[in-house]
């Protein structure tokens, strides 16, 4: 029985050369072929230029010289040039095939040869001449089948279409290469003529690309003259007029469409079969009218004016250029870097946007979108990115968004997003400017749809340049009539600068021993908020304010916004009252037009709780230290892969996709411009100020109406008219007596009183506290003076009196008396008994 033949696992010599063929990397393989066209063309070049080739250089040269010709002496400066462009471009695209690049290097050479033939007089074939014996063949075979004339045009276009394939060209490129040396010599001819000096050594003037940026503002601004000329002008014209089409078209360049081109150039690939891939850009932002500087509260018995800040105040950005050649070539890089793994995909759009790039991935049927995100490390080492972001599925998209860090990142102006159209058309009223997304569109976003806005990042993340842009914006459309503002800064350094502003309910808080006062007044405010609502059968402060319209006898009331700059200092000296007071006014305070913005650079467990985070579905996160601090502020990774200055992840309430945004920027000096308008800003009189004839109607508020008279009512009505009134009335509508169907909760001088002073509140609430020790004091010393409460309860001087003076309000010292300490009228046995004093 014979035995099965086991075949051989040895390896013959031709599998041992194809696997070796195929283990060589493919940069290697395009070293080695760049190489040698070098090699063979340098060392031809030496024969030439020498003179002395030895034998086997002379035989070499004999032959060249018979089959090419002339060309012989062409040849290896070609061959030189596609060595070199094979050495830089082949580094950039590794896996590209060359089929088509050594195709055009064929059909370029032949060409070559079969032109040099029109110099030779027909039938001289003679070595040495003309194209040689290749040139000749193929010059006898075209002559004789179309005709020298058609000949000619074929050659032609077959140096074109040979150059294109080897020098990877198009041709608008190689007419826009022509155009810029024609204007060169034109250039050169015309300065030559009107006796200028010619521009040598200086580069010619290439057509500006609808891509490129150009800076917005042709000279520097001085500022500080700007404000002043700014307040020196009456109210009418605080604002100066919107730039023409002409002067914006220096300003602004016109908006780019969504594919980009350009005047003169562009790129197409090299198989005819696939069209370019569109790179989608914002460049610019078209300018709008913005929103005019009169602002009136909807009070009708309180009409003022106030001039707003004028944008002219802000600076414009200046964005980076813009290459799309580069991106393509990005492109081309992960398609094939995905290639070599098995994975098929390819690039359908390019949005490009101020600090990162988005290529729109399309995998093939059957591939696995987990496949993908696996790779962004093997990605980001092609493609020599410091980090990359992979978003899979993009929501509303079937495609795959690979995010790409720019070459040179641009800065987002605020002013830039304030004049946006974007901006100035939302229907919110505190807007929010974000910055601008992937595809550099600005993102504004309404804190009434919020309503409150939790911020982490690390230490020079951009959190706090963040807050500045959405303080600076809200008080660029918002009088302090309308919006006041309740800051608490533990740091001391971010937010005492808005310390003088008249939208400030109290200067900024920077003791955490007063940050749990200051919330338990915004919660008491929220309070009587609703039990205003509810006595005038109101559901929010929108509702309120158009009611307000209405009716004189209602009070003003604005907007709040309470910003806490660093959580963590307060959750470490008060985490539950701090805790709870957050949370309650998360919950309820949406209505009474409330809002909070919270930041902190530690989001951790214990400072984002799980209470505080279910309060605040809108969240923003810029760079972070780790994996874990992404997904405590996010739930999801990805905030530890951002650059940085301004990068951002932004989660809305109300879309479950989040954002990639580069955030705004604005500079100390813009902040400070601002600052100084509102401290300088002075009341406006209370009479009615009426808005000059050259405001928008639509952008103030009409004045008040006049007061309503009651038209005369036909005899035939009054029966049906008995019959309404007997109806039940909706105590929004304002009826004759009706304090008389108000509950008794809400008839109380709480309710009906303005609202308190922040300050008074703390003030009280401070005193309050330091009562029962100022009397344990003032009856163990049997002595009484502000010096003495103020060494002992280490309060300042002012406070110090203000207990004085309550101890005296109370009976418990007399009054004041020349050069002595006032007498202490109650001791510990026979005293009156004050709330809150617990001496027997």
């Amino acid at each position: 029985m014979s035995k099965a033949k086991i075949p051989s696992t040895e390896r013959t010599p031709r599998r041992r050369r194809a696997s070796a063929a195929s283990t060589l990397r493919p940069e290697h393989r395009i070293e080695l072929t760049a190489l040698s066209l070098l090699a063979i063309a340098g060392v031809t070049s030496i024969f030439y230029v020498t003179g002395s080739a030895g034998t086997v250089g002379s035989t070499w040269k004999v032959w060249m010289e018979y089959f090419f010709g002339w060309g012989a002496l062409v040849l290896p400066l070609f061959m030189g040039v596609v060595g070199v462009l094979m050495f830089i471009r082949g580094q950039n695209n590794p896996n590209h095939s060359r089929g088509w690049q050594l195709t055009g290097m064929t059909i370029f050479i032949l060409c070559i040869l079969l032109s040099l033939e029109f110099f030779v007089v027909a039938g001289d074939v003679r070595p040495g001449i003309g194209g040689g014996v290749v040139g000749h063949f193929f010059a006898v075979i075209f002559g004789t089948g179309i005709g020298r004339p058609a000949t000619a045009a074929i050659t032609a276009l077959g140096l074109l279409i040979g150059g294109m394939l080897a020098f990877d060209f198009t041709v608008v490129q190689l007419l826009s290469v022509l155009k810029q040396g024609a204007a060169a010599v034109y250039t050169r001819i015309r300065g030559v003529n009107i006796g200028l000096p010619a521009t040598t050594g200086r580069r010619a003037e290439v057509p500006v690309r609808r891509t490129t940026v150009q800076p917005k503002t042709a000279a520097p601004v001085n500022y500080d003259d700007e404000l002043a000329a700014i307040l020196e002008r009456p109210i009418d014209s605080a604002v100066p007029a919107r730039p023409t089409a002409t002067q914006k078209k220096a300003i602004l360049p016109a908006p780019a469409d969504a594919t980009i081109t350009s005047d003169t150039t562009e790129p197409t690939p090299a198989t005819p079969a696939r069209p370019p891939v569109p790179i989608n850009t914002r460049t610019s932002i078209p300018g709008v009218a913005v929103q005019t500087t009169f602002d009136i509260p909807e009070n009708g018995s309180s009409y003022r004016a106030w001039a707003l800040p004028s944008p002219d105040l802000l600076r414009y950005s200046v964005e980076a250029e813009v290459h799309d050649d580069e991106h393509r070539n990005k492109s081309r890089l992960i398609e094939d870097t995905l290639a070599s793994f098995k994975v098929e995909a390819r690039v359908v759009n390019i949005n490009v946007g101020p600090a990162v790039t988005q290529y729109e991935l399309q995998p093939a049927v059957g591939v696995k979108v987990n496949k993908i995100t696996t790779l962004d490390k093997d990605l980001a080492l092609a493609l020599a990115a410091p980090s990359i972001r992979i978003e899979a599925p993009i929501p509303g998209k079937s495609v795959v968004g690979i995010e790409i860090p720019n070459t040179s990142i641009s800065t987002v102006a605020l002013r830039d997003i304030v004049e946006s159209d974007e901006f100035v058309r939302s229907k919110a009223k505190l807007r929010l400017p974000l910055g601008k997304d992937v595809s550099g569109m600005p993102i504004v976003a309404g804190m009434e749809r919020m309503p409150h806005l939790l911020v982490a990042g690390s230490t020079g993340s951009g959190k706090s340049v963040a807050i500045n842009c959405f303080i600076c914006a809200l008080l660029m459309r918002h009088t302090p009539d309308d919006l006041k503002f309740i800051m608490v800064d533990p740091k001391r350094v971010e937010l005492v600068g808005y310390n003088g502003i008249p939208h400030l309910l109290a200067p900024v808080v920077t003791e955490v021993e007063r940050v749990v006062p200051t919330l338990k007044w915004a919660v008491r405010e929220m309070e009587r908020r609703y039990k205003l609502f509810a006595k005038n059968g109101v559901r929010n402060l929108d509702s309120y304010r158009a009611l307000a319209r209405e009716r004189t006898d209602l009070e003003t009331m604005p907007y709040i916004v309470i910003i806490i700059d660093e959580l963590a200092d307060l959750m470490m000296m008060a985490p539950d009252d701090v805790e709870t007071l957050i949370c309650r006014l998360a919950q309820m305070a949406r209505a009474t037009g409330i809002h909070l913005i919270i930041a902190t650079q530690r989001p951790s467990v214990d400072v984002v709780t799980g209470l505080i985070k279910a309060n605040f579905p809108s969240r923003m996160a810029f760079a972070v230290t780790s994996q874990i601090d992404s997904r405590v502020i996010l739930d999801q990774p990805g905030a530890e892969q951002l650059l940085g200055r301004g990068d951002m992840l932004f989660t809305p309430a109300d879309s479950p996709r989040t954002l990639r945004v580069q955030g705004t920027y604005l500079t100390d000096d813009e902040v400070e411009h601002i600052v100084r308008f509102w401290r300088a800003a002075k009341p406006p009189e209370d009479d009615a100020t009426v808005p000059s004839s050259d405001t928008d109607a639509s952008d103030t508020i009409s004045p008040p109406p006049a007061a309503y008279t009651p038209t005369p009512v036909a005899a035939d009505l009054q029966p049906e008219l008995a019959r309404v009134e007997r109806l039940p009335v909706s105590p929004r509508e304002p009826v004759p007596h009706a304090d008389d169907a108000i509950p008794a909760e809400f008839d109380d001088d709480e309710v009906l009183a303005p609202m308190q002073p922040i300050a008074e509140f703390l003030s009280a609430t401070e005193q309050d506290g330091l009562l029962p020790e100022a009397i344990r004091l003032v009856q163990q010393h049997k002595r009484a003076s502000a010096s003495l409460l103020q060494r002992r309860l280490r309060i300042g001087y002012s406070k110090a009196s203000q207990l004085i003076d309550l101890l005296e309000e109370h009976g418990i010292v007399g009054p004041a008396e020349e050069g002595r300490s006032r007498e202490v009228l109650s001791t510990p046995a026979n005293g009156p008994r004050v709330p809150g004093n617990d001496v027997d």
